[in-house]
This record gives structure tokens, sequence and C-alpha cells, in this order.
């Protein structure tokens, strides 16, 4: 994987909940929009993570506002 220095780093918490199911959030309140993601494995919640953040990125699109873009650490 290339990283690109450019992007704001943040740390994502990968959790088991009670039920089995994994959820993926965000670790930082420097980031002005919330993120989560959900599955039944740790890859599922990594790739409704993703999915999200391009959601949210497309969203800034449409609305003309600025989006910082990031690079995630993935922490369990």
């Amino acid at each position: 994987m290339i990283l690109n220095k450019n992007l704001m780093k943040v740390n994502v918490i990968i959790e088991r909940g009670k039920d089995g199911t994994y959820g993926a959030y965000i670790s930082s309140d420097n980031v002005p929009y919330g993120l989560i993601g959900e599955g039944k494995t740790v890859e599922e919640a990594k790739e409704d993570f993703y999915n999200s953040y391009e959601e949210m990125k497309e969203h800034y699109k449409v609305e003309n506002k600025n989006f910082i873009e990031l690079e995630f650490i993935f922490k369990s």
C-alpha cells in the first residue's frame, strides 16, 4: 500500500459487539464528519467503512463543501 503524505492520518477502531458483529469508527475529534462501518467480519466492517467514506466524499461534492481526505490506520 502506498501512503500519501498529504492525507490526514486518523485511527479507526474496530470492535466486536456483544452480538458478534464488528463495528469500525474514527477515534478523532479533528475530523468534521463521522464515519462508521459494520459487518459480520472485520473485513466486512472495513469495506462498509470505506463505502461510508466514499458516500461522505460524494455528499460534500454535491454540497460544494471542502472535503478533508483521510488516511486510515485500522486498530483492534
